[in-house]
């Protein structure tokens, strides 16, 4: 289970994304060591590990490479 109560709802970006048949905006919340908890709608997809250098580390989810390959640059580009 994703711990959720380490995550700063007041610190969420949003990334879009592309999906096999659609473009959705995802949520990307933050937590103060490097993860980003990923939420489509309210749904939680999954959770991203990154270290200081803003390399992902760690990937709890079951998405597509595309999409996760998306995220990473949209984290990324999002904090350079």
């Amino acid at each position: 289970m994703i711990q959720r109560s380490a995550f700063y709802p007041e610190r969420q970006f949003h990334l879009l994304i592309n999906f096999k048949d659609d473009e959705r905006s995802l949520a990307v919340l933050p937590d103060e060591t490097g993860k980003f908890l990923v939420v489509d709608q309210g749904k939680v997809l999954g959770q991203l590990g990154f270290d200081k250098q803003l390399n992902c580390v760690s990937c709890e989810c079951e998405l597509d490479d595309k999409i996760l390959k998306q995220l990473h640059k949209g984290i990324k580009n999002h904090y350079s």
